[in-house]
C-alpha cells in the first residue's frame, strides 16, 4: 500500500491545507458514508485513493478518486449489484448473496466485455473509456479519467433552459457520430440523458455513463436505472426487443427537452394516453422538419421508428424529404440486431450492415458528419491492430477473497486460450474452502484484428436501394405485414399447421435477420395456423351465428344444413356430426356438419354472418329441399320427424 503523501479533498480530490471542510467544494470530512459502499480514504489496488460516492445504480458504484501514480483525479466504478451481494461497514469485500453466485458472476461478465469494448475506443474523444481495470474486494474495478465540466441538465439550467437549433448544430455533430461509432462496436447506452452528458470546460460533450443491458430494463434481476422521459418503450418489459433504436429514441427525446425547455413525456405514460406535442407546437423557433423528425424518433413503435443514428442525422439536416431512397455510399453503419434484455447473459453482438442515406450537396454538415465518422472508424480500427498487448494497463486476474461461507467446493471457473494466445473469459466462480474465486479479468488487448465497416463485402453496385432484414420470428404476422416492412417487401406467407407456435405466430423466414435486401425482394414467412387438430367447442344454447364465430376462431371448416322443426328456435344449432370435447383434423380438411333449426314460417334463408354470405356468393349450389342426413351425420339431440329441407353453404 502506497504512502499517502497527499492532503487531499474526499469530495473534489484537490490539494488542501487545513483538516476541516473544504474550502473548494465544501466537502465536510465528517459526512456520513453509505455502509453498503466504500468510505472515502480507501486504497485501491496500492494505487488508487477512493474519495466521495458519486452515484449508483443495479450495476454498481461510482466514486472520485485519486491516483498516486500519475498525480490526477480519476473516476472509479465498482461493479456492485446490490440486489445480488452486500457488504458490510466492517468489511470492504463484497458478500455474495446465496443462491446468486451464478447471476453474480454472468453479469459481471458483461461488465468486464463491456468496459473491454470502450477501451478499446480510446481513440474516440467524445467518449470516457477505461484506463485501468482490476480485481479487489471479490468484485471488479474499471478506473476512468476525471471529467471536468457539468452536465448537460445543469448547463441547461445555467441557460435560460433551453437551446436554439443553430446551437444544437454547433455543439452536437460530435455526439451523434460518436454514438453511431459505439453502435457500430455492438453496444447500446440506454441511458442517454441530461445526466449522461458532461459540457466540458472547453464547452465540448462527451457521452458517459455507459452500463450493461439489464441495469436500464425494467423486471430483471437488478435494480432498473430508468431515466424517464428519455427511456424508450422497450426498455420497461425485459422482453421486448432493443437496440440502436433504443438509443434513436433517448437522443430524440433529449433534442426535445433541449430545444423546447420541456421534459418530454414519460414512454408509458404515452402508451397509456399519447398527448406528446410536436416540438415546434412549444417553441415555434424549431424548424419544421427538426419537429418532425424528432417525433418520428420519438415513435413508440420500435419497427415504426428511426432505425439508427445515421438515418436520423440524415433525416434532421435534410429537409425537408424525410425519407428519401437510401442508397450505396463510402459511409456505413452497422445496425445492431434486435435484442432481449440478457437477464444475466451476454448480449449477443452479431452485426450486420446497412448503409446510409446519401448527404445533401447543400447541407455541409452531412458531409463532414460522414468524412469524420469514416475517418475515426478507420483511425480506431487501425490503432486497435497495432498496438502492442503490453500498452494496456489492465490486471490479468481478480484475487481469491475469502467469503463468509465454508461451503463445500464447487468448480464453477474456468478460462480458455485460443491459438492466438489471448485469455477468453467464463462467467463462473469456484467456492473452495470459503474462498470465493471471481472470473479471469484479462488484459483488455488492444491487438485484436477487426474488420472495419468499410471492408465489408457488398453483394450490391452503388446507387442500388439496400436494406437490412428485421427478425420476425417470434412476431404476428398480423403486426408485421402493417409495419414499414411491408412496404419494402414482398411478403408471400405460408401458413403451416404446427403445435410447437402459436397461431398467427411467424416461425421461419426465407431471409435471414441480418441479410442485406434489395427493395421488392420477395420473403417467404412460415405462419402457424396452430395445432392440426382442435377441440370441437360446445353448442348448447348457442344460435349459428355466435357458434359459427367460434369455430371460426378456432379454424375449423363447417357446413350448415337446415333442420325444419318447430320445437328449437329459429337459427339455434341442434346437433354436429362430431361430439363437443372431441378432435377435429383441420389439416386432413374434415368439415364439422352444423345442423341449424329452420321453423316453418322461416323456411326462407336467413340472414348469414359475413362469411356465409360471402361462402354463399361463391358457392353455386342454391338453397334446396334434400333428403334428410343419415344418422352417423347427427349428433347431439335429435327430433324423430325427419327433415325435409337441407340448407348448403360451402365454406
Amino acid at each position: 500500500m502506497p504512502e499517502i503523501r497527499y492532503k487531499l479533498c474526499m469530495g473534489c480530490m484537490e490539494q488542501k491545507d487545513t483538516d476541516g471542510v473544504c474550502p473548494n467544494c465544501g466537502y465536510s470530512p465528517d459526512t456520513p458514508s453509505l455502509p453498503a459502499y466504500l468510505p472515502p480514504e480507501t486504497i485501491l489496488n496500492d494505487r488508487y485513493i477512493l474519495g466521495k460516492l458519486l452515484r449508483y445504480n443495479g450495476e454498481g458504484a461510482e466514486y472520485i478518486g485519486f491516483d498516486t501514480v500519475t498525480s490526477s483525479k480519476v473516476t472509479i466504478r465498482e461493479y456492485m449489484p446490490d440486489t445480488l451481494c452486500s457488504r458490510n461497514r466492517e468489511s470492504s469485500v463484497i458478500s455474495v448473496k446465496q443462491n446468486c453466485v451464478a447471476q453474480y458472476k454472468a453479469f459481471m461478465s458483461e461488465f468486464v466485455e463491456l468496459n473491454k469494448m470502450l477501451a478499446k475506443m480510446r481513440t474516440l474523444s467524445h467518449i470516457n473509456p477505461p484506463l485501468d481495470m482490476f480485481g479487489d474486494n471479490n468484485t471488479g474495478y474499471v478506473v476512468f479519467r476525471y471529467v471536468e465540466g457539468i452536465n448537460l441538465a445543469k448547463y441547461l439550467k445555467e441557460n435560460a433552459g433551453e437551446l436554439s437549433w443553430a446551437q444544437v448544430k454547433q455543439m452536437f455533430p460530435p455526439i451523434f457520430t460518436t454514438l453511431s461509432l459505439v453502435h457500430n462496436a455492438g453496444l447500446v447506452h440506454r441511458g442517454i440523458s441530461p445526466e449522461n452528458i458532461i459540457v466540458t470546460d472547453k464547452n465540448e460533450l462527451k457521452i458517459i455513463g455507459f452500463c450493461i443491458a439489464d441495469s436500464r430494463t425494467a423486471n430483471t434481476e437488478l435494480a432498473s436505472e430508468i431515466y424517464h422521459g428519455y427511456a424508450a418503450p422497450e426498455q420497461y418489459s425485459s422482453s421486448n426487443w432493443q437496440g440502436t433504436w433504443t438509443d434513436v429514441y433517448g437522443i430524440c427525446a433529449l433534442l426535445y427537452r433541449i430545444l423546447t425547455g420541456t421534459a418530454p413525456m414519460d414512454a408509458m405514460e404515452r402508451v397509456a394516453n399519447d398527448t406528446l406535442a410536436e416540438p415546434r407546437a412549444l417553441n415555434k423557433n424549431i424548424p419544421a422538419n427538426v419537429s418532425k423528425v424528432i417525433m418520428n424518433g420519438m415513435n413508440l413503435s420500435g419497427d415504426l421508428r428511426i432505425q439508427t443514428v445515421t438515418e436520423l442525422v440524415t433525416q434532421l439536416f435534410e429537409e425537408p424529404d424525410f425519407n428519401k431512397t437510401k442508397t450505396v455510399t463510402a459511409t456505413q453503419t452497422i445496425t445492431i440486431p434486435k435484442q432481449h434484455s440478457t437477464k444475466g447473459e451476454a448480449e449477443q453482438r452479431e452485426n450486420t450492415v446497412k448503409k446510409s442515406a446519401r448527404p445533401s450537396r447543400h447541407k455541409v454538415f452531412i458531409a463532414a458528419a460522414s468524412i469524420t465518422a469514416v475517418v475515426l472508424f478507420i483511425g480506431m480500427t487501425v490503432l486497435i491492430s497495432v498496438l502492442d498487448d503490453n500498452s494496456s494497463n489492465i490486471i490479468n486476474a481478480l484475487p481469491t477473497v475469502t467469503n463468509a461461507s465454508d461451503e463445500t467446493t464447487e468448480d464453477l471457473s474456468a478460462t480458455a486460450t485460443g491459438e492466438d494466445g489471448q485469455t477468453s473469459v467464463t462467467t463462473a466462480a469456484t467456492n473452495v474452502g470459503g474462498a470465493l474465486t471471481l472470473p479471469t479479468l484479462p488484459e483488455m488487448t488492444t491487438a485484436e484484428s477487426q474488420t472495419s465497416a468499410s471492408e465489408t463485402k457488398q453483394p450490391f453496385k452503388p446507387g442500388t436501394t439496400v436494406y437490412i432484414m428485421n427478425d420476425l420470428v417470434g412476431k404476428f404476422y398480423d403486426t408485421v405485414k402493417n409495419t414499414s416492412i411491408s412496404e419494402n417487401l414482398t411478403i408471400i406467407p405460408e401458413y403451416v399447421y404446427t403445435e410447437e407456435y402459436e397461431k398467427g405466430m411467424i416461425f421461419e423466414q426465407s431471409i435471414a435477420k441480418g441479410e442485406n435486401y434489395e427493395k421488392g425482394a420477395e420473403v417467404t414467412l412460415k405462419i402457424s395456423m396452430g395445432p392440426p387438430k382442435v377441440m370441437v367447442p360446445e353448442f348448447t344454447g348457442l344460435n349459428k351465428k355466435d357458434y359459427f364465430e367460434i369455430l371460426n376462431a378456432a379454424g375449423i371448416k363447417y357446413e350448415e344444413i337446415g333442420y325444419e322443426t318447430e320445437e328449437t328456435l329459429n337459427d339455434y344449432v341442434m346437433w354436429i356430426s362430431i361430439e363437443p370435447g372431441e378432435y377435429i383434423d383441420l389439416e386432413a380438411g374434415d368439415v364439422l356438419k352444423v345442423y341449424v333449426a329452420v321453423n316453418p314460417e322461416n323456411t326462407a334463408p336467413s340472414e348469414t354472418t359475413a362469411t356465409e354470405t360471402e361462402a354463399t356468393e361463391e358457392s353455386s349450389t342454391p338453397w334446396v329441399t334434400t333428403v334428410p342426413p343419415s344418422p352417423d351425420d347427427m349428433t347431439g339431440s335429435r327430433d324423430t320427424e325427419e327433415p325435409d329441407i337441407i340448407i348448403t353453404d360451402d365454406y
